[in-house]
């Protein structure tokens, strides 16, 4: 069986407030696999900061060539990246096991292949993501986990209030703001809260009440969500955005998260093999109409219940993912 002997953190470098998540998913694996959290800090920035003589050593492989005769690895380290690195470096030779989001069809598949030939394992989080790499046959050990709630999310919101009646939060689907405009026409005393960014911030506003102000970190996010009876959801690479992920459209942590803060789901998502594998068509209404949009919202604005989800998350907590990810290197 594989030694693990920590998680790799960029937590202390600079990085964009999406890698917030990715953090608690990190602090949820080091418990669950009792494996500590190793903070890359400067010499990550260092590794990463290019410079002609990095920049020719890697044209040449020279680190991945020297690392194949030269590096015999004790213990494994696992890594979270956002998107496939384009070098190969610490945060990717071969005592790593990465876990990859967001991997689009741009990639170039050539370069993926030889950046990761010397891990043991590689791990995407994408279920069709996995299905389109193994139809590529490509020479690296893949294997697939998918995203996860992290369990401190769960816990009951059955008496939480709730003053919003709409939100749409992270990526917001022209469809589905289509659909909600004309509904606010239609329904104007319905409160919807939804993310604008001004002044470089991202601010949210109200329809009812205006600005609420700025709601960056993770923990007035989760607390917005709390706060709203209807969560409006989308997957990405549909419509327009389908040019800059190739088609590929995987479950976002938003459909996990609404569903732990106790939201109705209303959303528009493909049927593929992402959605399939999580069973979100058992927690999230897929709208394609306008009128089925509206009968929905009005019916789940009238129904003052908490739905309960407990069961369907249950199978989506980072401590499954740990042991689903042990299972897979043993």
């Amino acid at each position: 069986m594989i030694k693990l002997k920590g998680i790799y953190t960029i937590r202390d470098t600079r990085h964009p407030y999406y890698w917030d998540v990715v953090f608690e998913w990190e602090d949820e694996l080091s418990r669950a696999l009792d494996i500590p959290l190793i903070r890359v800090g400067e010499k990550y920035d260092k590794l990463y900061r290019s410079s002609i003589s990095t920049r020719i050593l890697n044209r040449l492989n020279f680190y991945q060539w020297k690392d194949r005769f030269l590096f015999n690895p004790s213990g494994y380290y696992i890594a979270f990246h956002i998107g496939p690195p384009g070098i190969y470096s610490f945060h990717s030779r071969k005592d790593v096991i990465p876990i990859i989001i967001d991997f689009w069809k741009s990639e170039n598949l050539k370069k993926f292949e030889s950046i990761f030939s010397l891990n043991k394992f590689v791990f995407v989080t994408s279920k069709e993501v996995f299905n389109y790499l193994t139809s590529q046959k490509l020479k690296i050990n893949l294997a697939h986990l998918a995203l996860s709630l992290p369990d401190k999310l769960m816990a009951d919101y059955s008496n939480q209030q709730r003053p919003f009646d709409l939100i749409q939060l992270g990526r917001q689907n022209e469809k589905l703001t289509a659909f909600t405009t004309r509904l606010l026409v239609d329904f104007p005393d319905i409160n919807y809260v939804h993310g604008q960014t001004i002044d470089g911030k991202l601010q949210m506003i109200s329809s009812r009440h205006g600005t609420l102000g700025e709601f960056s970190s993770r923990e007035s996010f989760i607390t917005l969500l709390k706060k709203a009876r209807i969560s409006l959801l989308s997957a990405p690479g549909l419509d327009a955005d389908s040019k800059r992920t190739g088609g590929f459209s995987p479950v976002t942590p938003r459909f996990l998260e609404s569903a732990a803060c106790g939201c109705k789901l209303i959303g528009i998502y493909p049927e593929n093999d992402d959605f399939v594998h999580y069973g979100i068509n058992n927690i999230c209404a897929n709208v394609k109409t306008y009128e089925e949009f509206q009968s929905l919202v009005l019916n789940y604005l009238k129904d003052p219940t908490i739905p309960d989800y407990r069961e369907f998350l249950l199978t989506h907590l980072t401590t499954q993912r740990a042991t689903q990810l042990l299972a897979a290197i043993s």
